[in-house]
């Protein structure tokens, strides 16, 4: 089964490498058009939420495969809220603080967003970073 599921993968994964090519080369053969512009970014757009939409079902269907615990997924799962918790409530001045960018004002939402994203990859970053010292650590002390 798992021999057909990364045959299906390489085929989607090659088709929309194919049409963001194709995507590409329109836009880059006619500059200056809007239309053009937004069709390459809503492309984009459709991307990212199908990169989200898969990497969720992905970890639903190997823990699924792999019979996880429903405790440990329960565990990642509160983590990943706690982190984002933080990281909103660390970028919470960000959502009030409208700002200028040369002739674009940008809303304190969008800036609190971009920073609440931000913050959360450096903590989990960090979270990261730690987990592999603690268990390079943990290993050398073990033996």
């Amino acid at each position: 089964m798992n021999g057909k599921l990364s045959n299906i993968g390489k085929w989607v994964f090659g088709l929309l490498a194919l049409i963001t090519v194709a995507l590409a080369v329109y836009f880059y053969l006619n500059l200056g058009d809007d239309a053009r512009t937004n069709m390459l970014l809503n492309w984009g757009y459709i991307l990212i939420i199908l990169g989200i939409v898969i990497a969720l079902i992905s970890v639903i269907f190997t823990a699924g495969v792999k019979g996880v615990k429903g405790k440990k997924l329960l565990v990642a799962v509160i983590a990943f809220a706690i982190i984002a918790v933080v990281a909103y409530v660390m970028s919470k001045g960000a959502f009030e603080l409208p700002y200028q960018a040369g002739e674009i004002t940008y809303t304190g939402k969008t800036h609190g967003w971009v920073e609440m994203g931000l913050n959360f990859f450096y903590i989990t970053l960090v979270v990261a970073i730690l987990s592999i010292v603690f268990s390079v650590v943990f290993k050398a002390v073990k033996k």
